[in-house]
Formats: C-alpha cells, structure tokens, sequence
C-alpha cells in the first residue's frame, strides 16, 4: 500500500483493544494498568501513558520520519552559515538570511498557535542548506502543541497519486488529495524536484489553490528559485504561493549533510 494510503489508515479511529483481565496479564503501562488514570487517596489523574501514545499518534499521523522527529529549532546552527559571505554584492550575508529563516520559522509557530493564521512559509535555497531541517522544526513545534500536521515529500506524494491508475488500491486519488488540501498545516517538501508535466502542474495548483481560497497554510521547501519555480510549477501555482506565503532563503557555501558527514 502507498505511503498516503497507510497515513490514512492511521488517521482512521482507533478501535478499542480488549483482553482477558487474568493474573498473568501483561499491560503495557504497568502504573495504570492500562485504564489511562491513576488513583491516589480517591483521586483520579490522568496516566503519563496517555500523553505519551497521543504524542506517538501525533508523530505518526504527521508522516515524520524518526530524523525529522528529532528536529527542533535549538538545533538549528547559525555555525554553518558565513557571516561574511553574501548573495550578492551589498546584499545580506548567508548568515543574516539564516538567521532571518530561524525567526520567520518561529514566528510561523507562535502566529499558528496564537489565531491559526492562513500565512504560510516558503524556505528557498540550494541543496543541504537547511531547509527541511526548519520545516521539520516547525512540524514538532506544532505536534508539541497537538496541532494536525501533514509532511509530504511531494516527489513521493505526486508517485502515489500516480499510482491509484496503475492499481486497484485502498483509496483513490481523491482520498489522497482529499486529505493534503484538509490538513490543518500541510508541509511540502522538494516542490519542483520531480520531471513535472501538465498533469502534475494541476495537481499541485488544485492542492495549494484549495489551501489558499480556505485559509490553511503551508510550508514548503524548495531548491528553486521563484523564476524557475515558474518554469517547472507553473505561473498559476507560484502567484497563489507568493500570495499566501513569507519567502525566506537559506545558502550555504556547502553542504551541511557533507559536512556533517565529513565529521563523523
């Protein structure tokens, strides 16, 4: 099954386990037996348990990958970008565009949790500067708070749209669609890394189009630059972003993977 296919699976209600209550029975939560609360002189709490499989739910119903679950904007290093390397002449330096990201990263965050504003964001830049790293950031910010996020590389998403042709699958292209234009936050990954043709050109624009005319944000990421976003994207899809996202580049002088890599 496509990987859309078992993020809807796990979206679907839980049913509820049972099992015979002996003296040998082996619960998952030792201090609570299972039972979700804990009484101590009459009075109930809730077990941490509960916390703990919502937040597991929350991880798995956002598509994160263990990588990304461990992103968070604490861990985001101002090392790696020069602070005397520049864009262009007279232009910001790599390290004042970082630094410029991690804020609007944030800012997304605290807007969100404040009044689920519409405004999204779209982090530019070339390859390992850093860019999924705040999207993945902004996911856990946000499950940290219980809020419904949705991370799609959209590579792989536009893969397993193509595949409900090929095979009598569990859900349609509709469903697949269905549930990325409904997420409360939806982060796309690598938009324009893939051989984009007209039939992919429209999907995009009826998933953002739909987001941006019912006020539910994204995130996206990309190696492009806005003018050859239009290129690959098409103008429709790129006006629509524009409109509903703050731009905000990241540039290194190298790969942060290499780097990283190179110092193990």
């Amino acid at each position: 099954m496509d990987k859309i296919g078992k993020l809807l699976r796990k979206n679907l209600p839980l049913a509820k386990e049972t099992k015979e209550e002996t003296d040998g029975t082996k619960y998952r939560c030792p201090l609570c037996q299972d039972r979700g609360i804990i009484i101590n002189d009459d009075i109930a709490y809730q077990c941490q348990c509960v916390k703990h499989r919502t937040a597991l739910k929350n991880f798995l119903s956002a598509n994160v990958t263990p990588v990304i679950a461990t992103y968070t904007f604490d861990k985001f290093q101002l090392s790696y970008y020069s602070p005397h390397i520049q864009i262009e002449s007279g232009g910001p330096t790599y390290r004042a565009l970082a630094e410029g990201a991690l804020h609007g990263a944030k800012e997304f965050v605290a807007r969100y949790l404040e009044q689920k504003n519409g405004t999204g964001l779209l982090l530019e830049g070339n390859v390992g500067s850093g860019k999924t790293f705040l999207a993945g950031a902004i996911i856990n910010a946000l499950i940290e708070h219980e809020k419904q996020v949705l991370f799609l590389v959209v590579p792989d998403f536009l893969d397993d749209l193509r595949a409900t042709y090929q095979k009598q699958g569990e859900f349609s292209e509709a469903e697949l669609m269905d549930t990325a234009r409904k997420a409360e936050v939806l982060v796309l990954d690598d938009l324009g890394a893939h051989n984009f043709s007209d039939w992919t050109q429209n999907k995009i624009f009826s998933l953002i189009n739909y987001r941006m005319n019912h006020g539910l944000p994204c995130v996206i990421t990309t190696n492009l630059s806005i003018g050859e976003m239009n290129d690959v994207v098409g103008l429709r899809t790129v006006s629509r972003i524009i409109q509903m996202c703050k731009i905000y580049r990241l540039y290194v002088d190298e790969d942060i993977r290499v780097v990283l890599h190179r110092g193990r």
